[in-house]
């Protein structure tokens, strides 16, 4: 298709200037409350008429069931003409339009769906795409890991390769935000404590230096996503995209997935039989959390917690936790076995939970990544040095002794 468009057109579909310097945080032109955006070329002004034409779009398909309700959602099939139409040809859509389609489309039409069509609507819907989202973002994650082992080649077009790269990978970022958000709300109930959704795919980076592990009161499932977990293709998607997404490198994703998500979909699946190999890959996901953002005071507190309860609560049915737990790095196996039999035995739980929880931070911390200051510091053991001027021992008595000749002690004693 982008061939036929020509060369005038070839970049038609690509993003607007703006968007650009709006997703890379760069200060935008001032404007006049009542300017109209100038597109200076017939290029321009083509892009800004396809990113007003996908959004105008998203707005009507996500209003259409929170205007329309029961006329909307009654609609026969539903479910099978949406992903026959809208959920069509994904691997063509970049990542700058796949954001708001999950955000302005998805997001409120589930939220807005009613009770009795979950089964019938969400769940045929969310299965298939939340399978394609993590098997999207997995693949673009891996390539942001080997980028600089990788011998990537540019589109010769490219005018700043590097700003290109910086872009891309801020765009993958932004839509890690949006998914992991957009699990969140649709499965997770927070008391005490309200949940807003406003900018949350954007988010603010500040929150990513945060040193506080800020957890909700209390976090339960929502009655849809009770439901989601109920059918088995769409629990895998949810389990597998929370856990997933922990070793990606977005420090505000992981934060927000570990304190908001994990567990709480991890609680709903323990009443049944889980294999041993999902209990592990459960653990060791979160483990490699920690080798990837263990330098973040938060993202560290908050991975700890999360690992602390897995083992805590699968240990006594699965023993392959702890065969896991003795590969990691110089960990002391004495340790290991002294906490796993307070943690078997019943009668000797009595130890506070916050030293259960400083013993097993000790155990793993050979999995914790260090600040990058740290990585290479060389330790530096001083000796004690001796002195440099030897103190010599008053002789005195010893020549006053030696010189008397009768040996008689009271001259010591004479003045």
């Amino acid at each position: 298709m982008v061939t036929k468009l020509g060369e005038t057109f070839a970049k038609a579909l690509d993003m607007l200037e703006v968007e650009k310097n709006a997703i890379l945080g760069l200060p935008q032109p001032l404007l006049d409350l009542y300017d109209s955006p100038v597109y200076k070329t017939v290029l321009e002004r083509m892009q800004g008429f396809f990113c007003t034409l996908y959004d105008n779009c998203f707005h009507i398909l996500g209003n259409a069931g929170t205007s329309l309700q029961q006329d909307f959602y009654t609609v026969d099939g539903l479910a099978s003409q949406l992903l026959n139409t809208a959920f069509v040809n994904l691997n063509n859509i970049p990542d700058c339009r796949l954001r708001p389609m999950l955000r302005v489309f998805v997001k409120p039409l589930v939220l807005s769906c009613p009770f009795e069509h979950y089964e019938s609507l969400v769940s045929p819907i969310l299965g298939p795409l939340l399978t394609y989202l993590h098997m999207r973002l997995s693949q673009k994650w891996q390539v942001i890991s080997q980028r600089s082992m990788l011998c990537s080649e540019d589109d010769a077009a490219d005018d700043n390769p590097e700003s290109q790269e910086m872009l891309e990978e801020q765009l993958v970022r932004l839509l890690t935000r949006e998914v992991m958000d957009l699990i969140t709300v649709c499965c997770v109930s927070k008391k005490g404590a309200e949940h807003t959704t406003t900018a949350s795919a954007d988010g603010d980076d500040d929150e990513m230096m945060s040193t506080e592990m800020t957890l909700p009161s209390s976090t339960e499932l929502t009655e849809l996503g009770k439901c989601l977990m109920k059918q088995e293709d769409v629990c895998t998607a949810l389990m597998v995209t929370a856990f997933a997404s922990l070793s990606w490198k977005d420090t505000l994703s992981c934060q927000r997935t570990t304190t908001q998500l994990c567990w709480p979909l991890l609680k709903q699946v323990l009443k049944g039989s889980l294999i041993p190999e999902a209990v592990t890959w459960f653990f060791v996901s979160v483990l490699q959390g920690l080798q990837t953002h263990g330098q973040h005071d938060g993202c560290m507190a908050a991975l700890v917690h999360l690992a602390f309860q897995i083992y805590e609560a699968l240990r006594p049915r699965y023993t392959e936790l702890k065969a896991v737990m003795e590969q990691i790095p110089e960990i002391q196996k004495e340790s290991l076995e002294q906490f796993d039999s307070k943690l078997l035995n019943p009668t000797l739980q009595k130890v506070a939970d916050k030293r259960r929880k400083d013993h097993f931070k000790r155990l793993i911390a050979g999995c914790i990544e260090k600040p990058l200051g740290e990585q290479f510091r060389k330790e530096v053991h001083i000796r004690n040095l001796p002195s440099l001027f030897k103190k010599v021992k008053p002789l005195l008595e010893t020549d006053v002794l030696e010189s008397s000749e009768d040996g008689n002690i009271t001259v010591l004693f004479e003045p």
